[in-house]
């Protein structure tokens, strides 16, 4: 496994490694690409798993394409199955259970997890839902299902709790924050996607924990929160919203925090030749709102000698929710105040820093149709 021509290794197969591999292949048909995954290096639309597991779409048919029509297409060196156990930013190796490969320069994509309460790791009856694996191995329960808790109320709970309503079961969604989305909504916007996921079937169960799960039955399971419910499912799944996988890079001694992996503009993570791209990382502000293709873009162009800084460019997040029509653009994480405003059809919610500039908005019902005009008006 060991390769002594190895010109950048990419740890990780999900959307940003297989976007990096992609870019660079496209710009140097000739450098060596290691593209390493801990589990099956398909491609699939990660954002689709949750709805498509509650539609109960066949999984085999969400990939996209194989391990082995990505490798050839990228002419990729693919290791598959092969978990990275450590990174020595020293002897510049890459360690994995069957051994280690060295990098020129190396390229995390690392993604991000979704997690399960401290309370519930190991039990079992408890499902992430974060991989196509995971779709794999909840299929067959989720056959039979009817009654299914859902952990977390972030936008893929959401999402996957309609589509369960709107295929007849009942979805029960349970989480410590105040309303959907967390803390990030002001009240009136909050209410209104909760009213109109509630009128749809979604049952909110929200201010609370759930301190354990056990089996009753086959497929059964009776769900203890700390407001002294006792909730029998069929199902728990978890969505709770995922953070950004930083224990490898943290090992490897590079700057990780809550948010992500620590980048430069130019996605560098604080080592010679080592890159961070995609949801493991913690963009700085001038390329905040850089989505994956661009940091992919801009990468490969670094990579190949040309220092490149990704383009930033705000979007506004849309639920996929048929009952409920809601956009939101998150602010940062600065001084300011929501200013909402509601009609028989919708919600318009403006957050404005201290100098009355727009720098996050979040649109329900029929609001959601003057999304660009708000991302227009967004502080630059």
């Amino acid at each position: 496994m060991h390769s002594a021509n190895a010109d950048v290794v990419v740890v990780g197969a999900g959307a940003a490694g297989h976007a990096v591999a992609r870019a660079l292949r496209r710009r140097d048909p000739v450098c060596t690409i290691t593209l390493i995954a801990a589990d099956s290096a398909a491609v699939y639309p990660k954002n689709a798993l949750a709805t498509a597991l509650a539609a109960g779409r066949d999984p085999v048919r969400l990939v996209q394409a194989s391990a082995d029509m990505v490798a050839a297409r990228e002419d990729l060196h693919l290791i598959e199955q092969s978990p990275v156990r450590s990174i020595d930013l020293v002897q510049r190796t890459v360690d994995m259970e069957l051994g280690s490969i060295p990098y020129e320069r190396l390229v995390l994509a690392l993604g991000e997890e979704v997690g399960v309460p401290d309370a519930l790791r190991g039990n079992p009856a408890v499902c992430p839902i974060n991989r196509l694996a995971d779709f794999n191995r909840l299929k067959a329960r989720m056959a039979g299902a009817r009654r299914v808790l859902i952990l977390g109320a972030g936008p893929q709970a959401c999402e996957f709790a309609n589509e369960l309503a709107v295929s007849g079961r009942r979805p029960i969604v349970l989480d410590r924050a105040r309303h959907p989305l967390g803390e990030r909504l002001p009240a009136l916007a909050a209410r209104r996607l909760r009213v109109d996921l509630e009128y749809a079937g979604v049952d909110f169960r929200l201010g609370e924990r759930l301190l354990a799960v056990d089996p009753i039955a086959a497929n059964r399971y009776r769900a203890y929160t700390s407001c002294n419910e006792r909730i029998d499912v069929d199902a728990v799944l978890s969505l709770i919203e995922p953070r950004p996988r930083v224990a490898l890079a943290r090992a490897a001694g590079l700057a990780a925090g809550r948010r992500g992996i620590a980048v430069d503009a130019r996605l560098r993570a604080g080592a010679v030749g080592v890159f961070a791209v995609g949801a493991c990382v913690d963009l700085p502000s001038p390329i905040a709102h850089a989505g994956i293709e661009a940091q992919a873009h801009a990468l490969a162009e670094t990579l190949c000698g040309r220092p490149t800084q990704p383009e930033s460019r705000p979007d506004a997040i849309r639920l996929n929710t048929p009952d409920a029509e809601f956009v939101f653009f998150e602010p940062p994480p600065i001084a300011g105040e929501w200013q909402e405003r509601a009609t028989p059809g919708g919600v318009s919610s403006a957050f404005v820093d201290r100098d009355g500039r727009l720098r996050g908005f979040a649109l329900a019902g029929s609001a959601v149709d003057g999304r660009k005009s708000w991302l227009a008006r967004l502080a630059r």
